[in-house]
């Protein structure tokens, strides 16, 4: 295909033909010669915004890239109702590849009652890998997030590292399947197949228990996310590493390419501060989830991960430990 914005025909035939039009809240969409799509958000709440890139050469990057933008909205109390994505991929690629990410994003619009709005596609000669950022809308009903400084207890929710063992079995099957067997492959693909976090935020932000903080985990992983906890809250930190969840499978596929688990993408994984932290994870494991608590906030400045007798200190998060295995 040639570079630079794909044509109309292109356009309508492998993106407009998929966009659900049925939304409520949308008066005008994507179209050609519609520079802008409209919406009529509800009146009841603020609007809220998320975006989330994939900049890494992965199967399937719009799957990620909607899960993290999904994520990030929905920790703030948001509820979704619209989308928009940039698409910027090789021009040696094909037509078919724009239509496969387009359909995909529309599933997964329609599986959440999300209106796909519009965006922009375009073929770059120089990229060697797809660029997707998705940015999604909500109304947020309930404002959530009211941090203050008292100690709380950090909860967990869902294994840590499930998006980069999604994304390495996927990606690089052959060479895993050199150590491990198929069905102990095919079982990690299953169990990190929906990195989602939208039934969980139905269940908390509903739930009796109080809820200071929420932060979904993704580039960086638990460490990131800790530290980012931090300095959100202005305050100090102390887990227990024992107690951070971690499926086998990942601490095996990981070590396989000597990818630390605890410094690479987490999606599908939220931290959460409350007074309540073995209770609210209780409450979460008879549902269904995967939740523990790991440790509580302190009204110092350092910020600890322990192992035993042995303390660490975290420090501001570096990228992500993935990316040196996809050449970022």
């Amino acid at each position: 295909m040639k570079s630079g914005k794909i044509t109309e025909p292109q356009c309508k035939r492998s993106v407009l033909k998929w966009l659900p039009h049925d939304r409520e809240a949308v008066i005008q969409g994507a179209g050609i010669g519609n520079d802008y799509s409209r919406v009529h958000p509800s009146s009841a709440g603020d609007c809220v915004l998320a975006e989330a890139s994939v900049t890494i050469h992965t199967k399937d990057p719009e799957k990620y890239a909607f899960w993290k933008a999904l994520n990030k909205l929905e920790s703030s109390g948001a509820k979704p109702y619209a989308m928009m994505a940039v698409i910027f991929l090789p021009a040696r690629g094909s037509e078919d590849r724009i239509r496969h990410m387009t359909q995909r994003l529309a599933q997964l619009c329609e599986r959440y009652g999300i209106s796909y709005v519009g965006g922009h596609t375009e073929l770059l000669e120089s990229l060697r890998a797809p660029i997707i950022t998705v940015t999604i809308y909500g109304n947020l009903h309930e404002k959530k997030n009211n941090i203050s400084k008292p100690v709380k207890d950090i909860v967990q929710i869902g294994p840590i590292a499930m998006e980069t063992t999604m994304m390495l079995v996927s990606d690089h099957y052959e060479e895993l399947h050199s150590r491990y067997p198929a069905a102990y492959l095919n079982d990690a693909m299953q169990y990190c197949g929906d990195l989602s976090l939208h039934t969980v935020f139905q269940e908390i932000f509903k739930s009796e228990y109080s809820i200071s903080y929420v932060h979904n985990l993704s580039t960086g992983g638990v460490y990131a996310g800790l530290w980012e906890l931090g300095e959100a809250c202005q305050c100090g930190i102390d887990v227990d590493i024992k107690q951070i969840p971690i499926l086998q499978e990942t601490i095996e596929v990981c070590e396989f390419f000597d990818i630390n688990p605890y410094m690479t993408f987490s999606g599908g994984s939220v931290l959460i501060l409350t007074d309540h932290g073995d209770d609210l994870a209780e409450h979460l494991k008879k549902l269904g989830f995967f939740a523990r608590m790991i440790g509580q906030t302190t009204t110092g400045n350092d910020r600890i991960v322990n192992s035993g007798d042995i303390h660490s200190y975290l420090t501001p998060p570096k990228g992500d430990d993935c990316y040196k295995l996809y050449g970022v």
